[in-house]
């Protein structure tokens, strides 16, 4: 039997299952004219673009880069951008251990502003392909900076960024004025259910979330690499989130901040992962109820810790601990892994509506004197002060 006589069902399994082989999908395009409508889809759905072949020894002119190969394909043949869902753009390959500064070739080519408007992509990657050991010390600096980009890749990435059509973003090896210049680019993509980001800098410039502006998207897979994360704030309440975020970390941050609810009652023992007591921990602020997180703080460290600031803080108690009298000797048998610790602060958070039947300075003096073991080691510090809503107090 001839290959124009076969089912067209038939083809479409056939080529179905080579979906991930693209070598034998065009080879079968090649073969049989029946072949073509169901290969083509495969081929085309996902392209990767390489950076240019800068090698000096290079015979390729820089007329060819990959970029403009593309850019050429689609021109000559327009019929295949409907095709390609998935586009894959790398910013850089450096198989070194130690690189030489460079300018990404985004920041500089103009091909890329040209292909991306052709496309109807349901899938984008930006993704740095180097060595990641290195790469926060010596690459921070040449990483791909958004805020510098020619302002025509900017608007033709934006449009594809807030496209309805679009349903996953990768970015790997990229630099952004703050957190919400970069997921401000994602608020109007409405099909957006996957997002995944690593190697993401900001530059300093913490801005809060423009009340006017909505977030569309639907997340239903996130992935965020916080390995070089240093600083972690956590206000959730999923015990299981907070011990994958901070497991995350992979023992780098320095300072942690944690928040339970406040409406928990204030002789409960709290859920406190052990992974937080990473090799470079240095201050710790937990705020909730105040016996619980004490005493499961005191209660969970059991290994060397180079802690040396401990923040708890209560907000809306009278006498606090002054009922448990066993705190104070869990916090002293406690101490022996503690050898740098140089202060522990308690704040006392009282709402001025709450009418507190205990003066602020009679409540400070009764922490003192529960606390006698921190007391005695000149550790520490009580600050006990007013506000008129509860939302001042915490984090958020």
């Amino acid at each position: 039997m001839s290959s124009r006589h076969f089912p067209q069902e038939l083809v479409d399994i056939v080529v179905n299952n080579l979906q991930d082989d693209i070598p034998s999908l065009k080879a079968c395009s090649l073969t049989a004219h029946t072949f073509v409508p169901s290969a083509r889809i495969h081929i085309f759905k996902r392209i990767e673009i390489m950076p240019p072949n800068d090698n000096p020894g290079s015979k390729e002119p820089p007329s060819h880069s990959p970029c403009q190969k593309l850019l050429k394909m689609l021109n000559s043949s327009p019929h295949i951008a409907p095709f390609v869902e998935d586009l894959s753009i790398v910013l850089a390959v450096d198989a070194h251990s130690d690189p030489q500064p460079y300018d990404p070739w985004i920041m500089t080519g103009r091909t890329l502003s040209l292909v991306l408007p052709l496309l109807h992509l349901k899938r984008i990657s930006l993704v740095e392909n180097t060595p990641g050991h290195w790469l926060p010390q010596k690459r921070r600096h040449t990483t791909a900076d958004w805020t510098n980009l020619p302002r025509r890749l900017q608007y033709a990435l934006a449009d594809v960024f807030s496209s309805p059509r679009l349903e996953a973003i990768h970015i790997r090896g990229m630099k952004f004025r703050s957190p919400v210049q970069l997921l401000s680019l994602f608020s109007e993509a409405t099909s957006l259910t996957e997002m995944s980001l690593s190697r993401v800098y900001s530059t300093g410039q913490y801005d809060p979330w423009p009340e006017s502006q909505p977030w569309r998207p639907r997340l239903r897979t996130l992935l965020i690499d916080l390995t070089n994360v240093k600083s972690l704030t956590l206000t959730t309440d999923s015990n299981r989130w907070r011990e994958e975020m901070i497991q995350a970390t992979n023992g780098g941050m320095e300072y942690l901040r944690l928040q339970y609810r406040w409406y928990q009652n204030f002789r409960t023992t709290l859920n406190f992962p052990k992974s937080i007591f990473g090799a470079n921990l240095r201050f710790l602020h937990i705020a909730g109820p105040i016996f619980g997180s004490m005493h499961t703080f005191f209660t969970t460290v059991s290994d060397y810790s180079r802690l040396e600031s401990i923040i708890f803080q209560e907000c809306e108690i009278k006498n606090p601990v002054l009922d448990r009298p066993s705190l104070d000797s869990t916090i002293d048998s406690a101490m022996i892994y503690l050898p740098c610790l140089k202060a522990v602060e308690i704040q006392i958070c009282l709402l001025l509506t709450s009418n507190p039947s205990e003066p602020l300075s009679k409540c400070v003096a009764a922490v003192q004197a529960a606390l006698p073991s921190l007391v005695e080691r000149g550790l520490l510090r009580v600050t006990a002060f007013e506000v008129e809503d509860i939302s001042e107090c915490g984090f958020e």
